[in-house]
C-alpha cells in the first residue's frame, strides 16, 4: 500500500492534543516549570505511570489533568514562595536577579489570566 507523506503528517497531526494556551504560557514561568517537572513528577501527581517521562508528556499531562484554576493558584502559591526570597532571603547578585526575574514571570502570567478569567 503506497501512502502520501501529507496524508501520514496529517494523520499524526490530528492525533495530537491541542495544547491550551494557559498551559503554553505557564511553561514560559521558571517557577511552574519548576513546580511540574520536578516536585509534581517526584510526588507521583503527573506521568506516575512513566520512570523517566520527557517534557512532551509533562506538558500534555498538565493540559489534561490541570484545570485552568489549579494552575492559576499553583502560580499564586509560587508568587508567594518567589516574594519571600526576594523580602527575606537575603540573596545577592544573580540569584536576587534570578528570584526578580521568577517573581516577575509569575506576576504577568498570573495578570493576563485572572483578567481573562473575570
Amino acid at each position: 500500500m503506497c501512502y502520501n507523506i501529507r496524508t501520514i503528517a496529517k494523520r499524526e497531526c490530528c492525533k495530537m492534543t491541542k495544547i491550551r494556551q494557559i498551559v503554553k504560557d505557564a511553561f514560559k514561568c521558571d517557577e511552574l516549570v519548576y513546580q511540574f517537572t520536578r516536585i509534581d513528577i517526584e510526588d507521583g501527581l503527573l506521568c506516575a505511570d512513566q520512570a523517566f517521562p520527557d517534557y512532551d508528556a509533562i506538558v500534555a499531562a498538565v493540559n489534561a489533568k490541570y484545570s485552568d484554576a489549579y494552575i492559576l493558584s499553583e502560580a499564586n502559591n509560587r508568587l508567594d514562595i518567589s516574594r519571600e526570597n526576594i523580602e527575606d532571603g537575603g540573596w545577592e547578585g544573580e540569584d536576587l536577579k534570578m528570584h526578580k526575574r521568577e517573581f516577575r514571570q509569575l506576576s504577568n502570567f498570573i495578570n493576563k489570566y485572572r483578567k481573562a478569567a473575570a
